[in-house]
């Protein structure tokens, strides 16, 4: 016999996998920026420090998600079962008993007058998304550094690219400069090449 509805194991994996995937985009736009606004080409361990900072500040704007990873909970043990209770069905499974007119329900013995509490936001809530957005946050810096990573490797590729050209950097333009544009999301952001020079990004702020 059943003591209420539950939530399918589906839904909760569901939840929790469509929680940490929307934290991860949101994280690996916010990283991605970061890095564009902060003036490094290459792994430095400064610069990331400085990068991942911004990110966390700006992990704040995702504090209003706080329930993102209990709408599996809110729906299945507190929003569905007064819609089956409305259209006479049991709200556990959703068998038809306003027509029986029986005290249980026949499939799930569920009592038929069984009402849900309202749902309240707690501690366990706030875990729940505590979890959600430290996996989100790693995530999306992790798939944001990868992208940064292939990004400078398609640059430092085209570099050499020209090299090995007859007539090349090396052999006909020794002042040549090239000036790319890192990708999205942080498109915004500009890297400049020189033979003398190498790879020096483009301050966003400041001289």
């Amino acid at each position: 016999m059943k003591s209420g509805p539950r939530v399918p194991v589906w839904a909760t994996t569901l939840g929790w996998c469509l929680a940490i995937l929307f934290l991860g985009s949101y994280f690996f736009v916010a990283h991605a920026v970061m890095r564009g606004l902060v003036p490094t080409f290459g792994w430095d361990a400064g610069d990331l420090a400085t990068a991942t900072f911004g990110t966390v500040a700006m992990g704040l704007g995702v504090v209003w998600f706080v329930a993102l990873a209990e709408l599996p909970e809110i729906w299945y043990l507190h929003r569905r079962p007064p819609r089956l209770m409305r259209q006479g069905r049991c709200p556990a499974c959703g068998h038809p008993i306003r027509e029986a007119g029986v005290d249980r329900c026949g499939e799930c013995g569920i009592d038929a007058s069984w009402l849900p509490t309202p749902y309240v936001f707690g501690w366990k809530a706030a875990r729940r998304f505590t979890v959600a957005l430290i996996l989100g946050f790693l995530c999306g810096v992790l798939a944001a550094e990868v992208s940064i990573a292939v990004d400078e490797l398609r640059m430092r590729s085209i570099i050499e690219n020209t090299k090995s050209q007859k007539d090349g950097i090396a052999s006909n333009n020794s002042d040549l400069k090239i000036t790319f544009t890192r990708a999205w999301p942080a498109s915004f952001s500009r890297v400049g090449w020189t033979t003398t020079d190498g790879f020096q990004p483009e301050r966003i702020f400041g001289p």
